[in-house]
């Protein structure tokens, strides 16, 4: 678990990531919509022989911090449903909402204490948001509680290597990358997986040093020097059940 202070801190950055967002919105620079529709054919490439087709075209799914619109907006599965921390803000912002699909069931809320009965969804997401929360291990046990018993678990987190990650737990406090406050290494994530009582299904993981060229070739500042000290994220992707499902 992090301090309050931290995760206050990393949902203020969230905050105003999605302020700019909706700006940029406004002005036509951006086409947020495209990376979403991407986003969601990827998952659903990835869970496809996963999932049985009753519970593609019947069961229920869960997006844990979801941000104003969702991959599950694009979806071509099931009842959907998201949580945020942050949907107070996001339903108040005419441009973020005008985005949203309307079938989908928006609500506020944190992962560490999900509203929903026990085995009430048959897939959750937890995509780019499991170094974001308060309390990983307690995002995990909700999890695991929420989910029908052959359910399953989409994770997506970034990653760092084994020094990335000692370098990223000290400059995150001090100057930059303050809205993540978990770090999470390869071996790490599939423990900490495992411990939650969840069996790997399958995985899929990023090329590091592909990750480290592309940030040494980025005109941003912060993306280069993430690549000379070996801060470079890579990213996983991985399914999930729960311990004694099939």
């Amino acid at each position: 678990m992090v301090g309050r202070k931290r995760w206050a801190e990393a949902q203020k950055r969230e905050r105003a990531h999605w302020q700019k967002i909706a700006d940029r919105i406004v002005t036509g620079g951006l086409s947020q919509l495209e990376w979403y529709d991407w986003k969601g054919k990827e998952m659903e490439k990835r869970l496809v022989s996963h999932l049985k087709e009753d519970q593609k075209k019947e069961g229920k799914v869960l997006e844990i911090g979801s941000g104003p619109i969702g991959i599950v907006s694009f979806m071509k599965w099931g009842e959907c449903y998201t949580i945020d921390p942050l949907e107070d803000f996001y339903k108040s912002n005419p441009v973020l909402c005008h985005l949203r699909n309307p079938t989908v069931h928006y609500a506020q809320g944190k992962g560490e204490k999900l509203p929903f009965e026990d085995g009430f969804f048959y897939l959750v997401i937890l995509d780019n948001v499991l170094d974001h929360v308060h309390e990983a291990g307690e995002v995990l046990n909700e999890i695991h509680r929420v989910l029908c018993q052959n359910g399953r678990l989409y994770l997506a987190v970034n990653l760092h290597t084994s020094w990335g990650a000692f370098l990223h737990r000290i400059v995150a406090r001090v100057l930059m990358d303050r809205g993540h406050p978990y770090t999470f290494t390869l071996k790490g994530i599939r423990d900490f997986v495992r411990r939650h009582r969840f069996n790997i299904l399958s995985e899929s993981i990023n090329d590091y040093q592909q990750a480290r060229a592309q940030d040494l070739r980025s005109p941003s500042l912060k993306d280069r020097i993430k690549g000379y000290t070996g801060l470079s994220e890579f990213i996983y992707y991985g399914v999930s059940s729960k311990d004694g499902s099939e």
